[in-house]
C-alpha cells in the first residue's frame, strides 16, 4: 500500500514545489509505424510486388471490439503461378485454384493498479497524489506494449534485465500470459547473422554490427522469390518509386556500428536520412538513425540480448519451420529488419465506448472504507507475429527479418 509517513522525503516541505518523475527510456516506435488492417486487396495491389493496403509494419486489428470473441484470423492469398494455356491447347480442366494460407491471433484482457494512498498521506502531501497515480498508469502500459512488441518481433525475450523491464523472462511462471500468443523464432528463411557467421552458433566475438550485415541482408531479400515487402505510408510521396524498410538495432549494436565506421561514411549515410524525409516530415527519420541501400538503421532503446551459454530456440531449414536449439558461443544481441506487415495488433472492446472507453478503460473506487483510493488501467488486446504458408509449401515470417550479431564490451 502507497503510504507516506511524517517526515518522509515525499511529504510536504516547503522546498517541495516541482515534482519530477524517474527518467526512462524514450517509446519504441510501436504507435508511430501502426495501421489499419487491410479488408480486401484492391486492383492497383494485386501485383506481387506490391503490399495489399497496409504498407505499415504493426496492423491494428479491431474486428474483435465489435464482435463476440477472443481470436480473429488473418489470410493471406497466394499469387498465381500455373503455366498460361498457350494457342490452340484445350484450356478445360487447366484453371488454377485459388490457394491460401491463414494464422490466428488471440486477445486477452490486461490490468494494472495503483493505489494513492489514505486520507493522511494525501494530507502530507501538496501533490494530487490521485491525480499522478492516474497520469502514471499511461506511461506504463506504453512502455509495456513496446516491450512486448520488441520480443515478438525478435521471437525472444532474452537475457536482458533491468529495473525498466515490465516483462519478465521466458522462465518467469506469468510471462506466456503476457504474451498471450505464442513468441515464434525467427524462421530459417528470415534469420541472418553478422560477419562470417553462418548459423546462430557459429558466430564469435568478431562477427560484429556493421554495414557488410546490411548488404547482406540486403542481397538476401533482392534474391527472395518471395521477399518482405517494403515500408509505404499512405502519405508518403515516394512510397512507390523509394519504399524502405527499417532496422531496429540495440545499443551495443549501434555502438559497434559507430565506432567502426569512419566520419565521412556516418555523414553520407545521415544525409542520406535527411533527404529521404525532406517531403515526409515521419517521426520515424527522427532520432539516432542513418540510411543505407533503402534500410533505414535506427538504435532501439533496449537490446534482445543471450549471453554466452544460453540456450535459444531457433528454427531448422524445414518447411514447417520446426524449432530447435542452439547455444550462443559469445555475447549475441538481435536486430529486427521491418517491411510491410510484420505484427498484428489485435484489439478488443475494454470499455463502454459511452463513458470514453474503448480499447482501454479506467477505474477508480475507494477502499479501506473510503480512506483510500485505487486506480486501474485495463486493456483488451493481443500481438503476433505475421507468419504464413506461401504457395511453395514454406513457413515464413510475413514481414520481418532478424540479425544476430556479436557485440563488443
Amino acid at each position: 500500500m502507497t503510504v507516506i509517513k511524517s517526515g518522509s522525503p515525499g511529504a510536504n516541505k516547503l522546498y517541495n514545489a516541482a515534482l519530477f518523475t524517474e527518467s526512462t527510456r524514450r517509446l519504441s516506435f510501436t504507435n508511430m509505424l501502426t495501421g489499419s488492417a487491410p479488408k480486401s486487396p484492391s486492383k492497383n495491389k494485386m501485383d506481387g510486388r506490391k503490399q495489399t493496403e497496409a504498407g505499415a509494419p504493426f496492423v491494428r486489428i479491431t474486428d474483435l471490439s465489435k464482435a463476440a470473441g477472443d481470436e480473429v484470423t488473418v489470410d493471406l492469398f497466394h499469387q498465381l503461378r500455373g503455366k498460361p494455356t498457350m494457342g490452340d491447347r484445350k484450356i478445360a480442366g487447366r484453371g488454377e485454384k485459388l490457394t491460401s494460407s491463414h494464422f490466428n491471433v488471440k486477445i486477452n484482457q490486461g490490468r494494472h493498479q495503483v493505489e494513492s494512498g489514505g486520507r493522511m498521506t494525501r494530507k502530507r502531501t501538496k501533490h494530487n497524489i490521485m491525480a499522478l497515480a492516474k497520469t502514471m498508469l499511461g506511461p506504463y502500459f506504453n512502455r509495456f506494449d513496446d516491450q512486448v512488441t520488441h520480443c515478438h518481433l525478435a521471437g525472444a525475450r532474452g537475457d536482458h534485465i533491468d529495473a525498466d523491464w515490465i516483462v519478465p523472462l521466458e522462465s518467469d511462471e506469468e510471462f506466456a500470459e503476457e504474451m498471450i500468443n505464442p513468441i515464434t523464432p525467427p524462421t530459417y528463411d528470415r534469420h541472418m547473422f553478422g560477419g562470417d557467421a553462418t548459423s546462430f552458433e557459429t558466430i564469435d566475438s568478431a562477427d560484429l554490427f556493421g554495414l557488410p550485415a546490411v548488404d547482406n541482408i540486403r542481397l538476401a531479400m533482392d534474391e527472395m522469390a518471395y521477399p518482405i515487402q517494403p515500408i509505404k505510408f499512405e502519405k508518403d510521396p515516394h512510397a512507390e518509386e523509394s519504399p524502405f524498410y527499417v532496422l531496429g538495432v540495440s545499443p551495443r549494436q549501434w555502438h559497434d556500428f559507430w565506432t567502426g565506421a569512419d566520419g565521412a561514411t556516418i555523414r553520407t549515410l545521415q544525409a542520406a536520412v535527411h533527404k529521404r524525409a525532406s517531403d515526409f516530415n515521419h517521426p520515424i527519420f527522427k532520432g539516432e538513425c542513418v540510411m543505407w541501400n533503402n534500410i533505414l538503421i535506427r538504435k532501439m532503446t533496449r537490446p534482445i540480448r543471450f549471453n554466452t551459454g544460453s540456450t535459444v530456440n531457433i528454427c531448422t531449414n524445414t518447411n514447417d519451420a520446426q524449432v530447435t536449439q542452439a547455444t550462443a558461443g559469445t555475447r549475441i544481441e538481435r536486430a529486427s529488419l521491418l517491411g510491410a506487415q510484420a505484427l498484428a495488433c489485435a484489439y478488443g472492446q475494454a470499455g463502454e465506448k459511452s463513458k470514453g472507453g474503448y480499447y482501454f478503460d479506467m477505474f477508480s473506487e475507494a477502499t479501506d472504507a473510503g480512506n483510500a483510493n485505487e486506480h486501474t488501467i485495463a486493456w483488451m488486446n493481443g500481438k503476433k507475429k505475421f507468419q504464413f504458408k506461401g504457395s511453395d509449401g514454406r513457413v515464413n515470417d510475413h514481414g520481418v527479418m532478424t540479425l544476430d550479431t556479436a557485440v563488443s564490451g
